[in-house]
């Protein structure tokens, strides 16, 4: 089973994720802000996200409008994550549009970030909470290098 956590809350399903998203968005807007920009009444915006209710479907074409007006990309890593993968947001088209090879730099640059973190952290023979949050940092950041690399060889060779 797969669960996320948001503002120390686990969820186990993705309704429960996209129904506290539209009550708590993190941009900020109200649930009945969210309902309306989806073209939905608050009530029945609140019906579809409930798993527990049969008769309302929420429409699988509105989670990426949903996500987009929320500002949130958790449902994201909750499908990927469900599917035993991640999500790695891609930077916006400035880093798409630079070189191979600058691009390549940044990846291999990043990859060494991750591996002296993690030398580091390893150093005294002991992992904090503290280590394991920066290595997970710094392996983000590798990985989405490397993907923006990949994203890039697609645009040049598509």
């Amino acid at each position: 089973m797969t669960s996320i956590s948001r503002n120390r809350r686990t969820y186990e399903n993705l309704m429960d994720l996209l129904q506290d998203l539209v009550k708590h968005a993190p941009n900020g807007l109200t649930a009945d802000q969210v309902a309306e920009r989806l073209g939905k009444a608050y009530p029945t915006l609140m019906n579809e996200l409930n798993p527990a209710i049969d008769s309302h479907k929420f429409g699988l074409q509105l989670l990426i409008p949903l996500m987009e007006i929320v500002n949130s990309d958790l449902p994201a890593h909750y499908i990927a994550g469900a599917r035993g993968g991640v999500f790695v947001r891609l930077p916006k088209s400035r880093c798409v549009e630079a070189s191979a090879q600058h691009q390549c730099l940044i990846a291999v640059k990043e990859f060494g970030e991750l591996v002296a973190q993690t030398a580091d952290a390893l150093s005294d023979n002991r992992l904090t909470e503290q280590d394991r949050k920066a290595i997970l940092r710094e392996g983000h950041e590798a990985v989405t290098a490397i993907m923006v690399l990949l994203k890039l060889m697609e645009v040049e060779n598509g």
